[in-house]
């Protein structure tokens, strides 16, 4: 009977072991996740840069008062699912933009500081990439980006892949930090 109660107790010990390595699996899987989700939204936004700018800038309405912040946008964004935000109206969503093209150039400006001040070349170009790829009025091509800054085309990528990465940081705070 001795054994029967001390062998209950090993199992049960077992299994809380292995739920609870299994729910700090499940844990890590989920951050990893919503920090790819930031780093993909990331090259989203960057990519929709000029979409967006043009957006606001023709749109037929007025720009209304802030009523949701960079951060309630960037939940909604983060939101599991199709991975778009629901725009309730035309008026909205250009508010809406708005205060994201506003983040976004604040966050790319404080990118763009960083990499001068680091004094590195390749935080330089990386920034100069950036800058062509995706804000720049008159935006280059990845090849025309490389042969300008002397690099191979798969640099031009790295390089994005990296920047990317810090810039994921300044938008999203800490939680844009990919954690290994």
């Amino acid at each position: 009977m001795k054994e029967l109660q001390e062998l209950i107790e090993l199992a049960a010990k077992t299994g809380a072991e292995v739920a609870l390595k299994t729910m700090e699996k499940e844990r890590q899987a989920d951050k990893r996740e919503l920090v790819d989700r930031r780093l993909h939204n990331t090259k989203l936004l960057l990519r929709n840069y000029r979409m967006f700018k043009a957006h606001v800038d023709n749109a037929v309405y007025e720009i209304e008062e802030e009523y949701e912040t960079p951060e309630q946008i960037m939940a909604d964004l983060m939101k599991p699912g199709e991975g778009s935000m629901f725009v309730e109206s035309i008026k909205r969503s250009v508010t809406r933009t708005a205060i994201m093209l506003e983040h976004i150039e604040a966050m790319t400006g404080l990118y763009q500081a960083y990499c001068h001040m680091t004094g590195k070349e390749e935080d330089e170009r990386r920034w100069r990439i950036i800058y062509y790829l995706y804000l720049s009025e008159e935006p280059k091509s990845v090849e025309e980006i490389a042969a300008d800054e002397y690099v191979t085309e798969r640099t031009v990528y790295r390089d994005v892949d990296t920047a990317c990465e810090r810039i994921a940081a300044l938008i999203f705070g800490i939680d844009g930090i990919k954690r290994k």
